[in-house]
């Protein structure tokens, strides 16, 4: 495959001469595209493109050309046929254009992960994403539906009396939302139907859109709180971009599922931006670029999520890399010099779980990564805990994360269904301060 991808990343590059940006860029850096002869020598190059410079070019080509696509876009505007975009909650939200071939390609990266997790078509599959042009949302339904499953696209809009209701009729064999939205209709079922989420027979829960089903204990929670349903982690969606957990006991990270249509286990540091060898274990800020897209290709692109590359043979018998997400540059706290990310503290009281219902939020009175301690973090109890126990699981909470992350926080326990429950991504950080 080597040689198939440095191929296709030389006709990739050559390509890209048609953009604007990517001319001036490669001049700007002083870089000769014709050098770039592999994919290894990908890690010698900077970062070209990261999402606050992506939202600039949108607002510039928007005023020059009339289309928010940026001036790196290679494709003319007119074979653009989809767009699809992030949910915009760091900022306006980054659009992706794709041309038909872009879509077909995209809709073959989903089917690579849903014969990976054992889906086949036919299969029931009820979509509780919000049915919107995120990249889980509508255009997963699309990839769905071309795979020839059989897709109830419910949606996060509906509710989720609706969607728990229509669980129960139509029995799928596979669930599709975000983590933190499988952990609410665990808690609600017995509510709005009055039986548990486990007699439901979801088999599959397709989980995207945020960390949580690569914890242990948010994994553990899920797994028990449907039945005994395998919970795949799922990244990827567009560029050709498709990442996906196996079932093995432990997790081991995500196994990269279109090598060839992607390099997406590239690392730089976080704060240097030098290129960090990709070997087992390697952590560091991961740099994109597309292989075969055609409307506005990703040439190291970073979006400023933190990896961890894993390199040996997987427990699992599937070869090749996988990734674990580890967090977000900008969410990173740094507390006594220890470094944090909010992923790892929603972790720990999830591994608290039934006494706490592992739901936290960690307050800040400035932007981070800076902390000044204690760090403060306020934590859910589980249901049906009395007032009475929360300075005992304050205790507890604290102790855990001294144990685990080497901090020991200030804990704020408040009563089961404080915080509100949301089908998109959840923050787990609020600034309070200016």
């Amino acid at each position: 495959m080597s040689d198939d991808r440095d191929q296709a990343l030389r006709d990739q590059i050559g390509y890209l001469g048609q953009a604007p940006f990517y001319r001036r860029r490669f001049a700007e850096l002083g870089v000769d595209p014709a050098r770039v002869r592999t994919v290894a020598d990908l890690d010698d190059l900077p970062i070209f493109l990261t999402p606050p410079e992506h939202r600039r070019l949108q607002d510039a080509s928007l005023a020059a050309d009339g289309h928010p696509f940026g001036d790196f876009l290679c494709a003319d505007v007119r074979d653009v046929v989809s767009v699809s975009s992030t949910s915009g909650t760091t900022g306006t939200p980054i659009l992706y254009a794709s041309t038909a071939a872009d879509v077909a390609l995209t809709d073959e990266s989903w089917a690579r992960a849903f014969r990976f997790m054992g889906m086949a078509p036919g299969d029931g599959v009820v979509v509780g994403f919000g049915l919107s042009m995120y990249l889980a949302g509508v255009p997963l339904i699309r990839a769905l539906e071309r795979a020839g499953m059989r897709t109830v696209p419910v949606g996060a809009e509906s509710g989720t009396g609706k969607l728990l209701r229509m669980l129960a009729l139509m029995r799928p064999r596979v669930l599709a939302c975000t983590p933190s939205y499988a952990e609410h209709l665990i808690e609600r079922a017995p509510e709005v139907l009055g039986r548990s989420a486990a007699s439901l027979g979801i088999e599959i829960l397709l989980c995207a859109g945020e960390p949580g089903a690569g914890l242990p204990a948010v994994r553990d929670k899920l797994a028990e709180g449907w039945g005994g349903a395998r919970v795949h982690d799922i990244l990827g969606g567009v560029h050709g971009v498709i990442n996906v957990s196996c079932d093995a006991t432990d997790y081991q990270g995500m196994h990269v599922l279109a090598p060839d249509l992607c390099v997406t286990t590239q690392l730089v540091d976080p704060t240097t931006k030098a290129g960090i060898p990709t070997e087992d274990g390697a952590i560091g800020e991961r740099v994109k670029t597309a292989l075969r897209w055609q409307a506005a290709p990703p040439f190291r692109y970073s979006v400023g999520d933190v990896y961890q590359v894993f390199t040996d043979p997987c427990p699992c018998g599937r070869p090749g890399e996988r990734i674990k997400v580890i967090g977000r540059v900008d969410d990173l706290l740094i507390v006594k010099g220890v470094k944090v990310y909010p992923s790892a503290v929603k972790d720990v009281a999830a591994s608290l779980v039934p006494d706490l219902a592992g739901e936290i939020r960690i307050v800040l009175d400035r932007q981070p990564p800076r902390v000044v301690p204690p760090l403060r973090v306020t934590v859910e109890a589980g249901q049906g805990i009395p007032p009475e126990r929360h300075p005992e699981l304050a205790a507890r909470f604290a102790d855990a994360m001294h144990h685990r992350l080497s901090i020991r926080p200030a804990v704020t326990i408040v009563p089961a269904g404080t915080f509100e429950r949301s089908a998109h991504k959840t923050r787990l950080l609020e600034v309070t301060g200016r």
